[in-house]
């Protein structure tokens, strides 16, 4: 487990979480204008052939998820699944708790 303090214009790069089973995110404080969670489409290696995404396409057709959080969300995903927070664009920090479970 660990704390996560995202000062503004800070970011995670995406990334995944080896050697556990279920990674998640309590949302301790969530300041309007903050990054959402983004999570990559697994299927994105195999779409080579896909026709162009659009913007404003259905959320099915995207290439993220984005999930944007409230102050006391919890958040879970698989480990495996790729995922990154965009550049924190409030004046404040955006903290947060992760944790993964083998």
């Amino acid at each position: 487990m660990w704390i996560n303090v995202l000062e503004p214009m800070g970011h995670h790069s995406s990334h995944i979480h080896p050697h556990s089973v279920i990674s998640g995110t309590f949302y301790v404080s969530i300041p309007e204008g903050s990054s959402a969670l983004r999570l990559e489409d697994p299927r994105l290696g195999f779409m080579m052939n896909a026709p162009l995404r659009k913007a404003n396409g259905k959320p099915e057709h995207q290439s993220f998820v984005c999930a944007t959080p409230l102050a006391g969300t919890v958040l879970l995903w698989e480990s495996w699944l790729r995922h990154e927070v965009p550049i924190n664009l409030s004046d404040d920090v955006r903290i947060s708790v992760s944790f993964n479970y083998a």
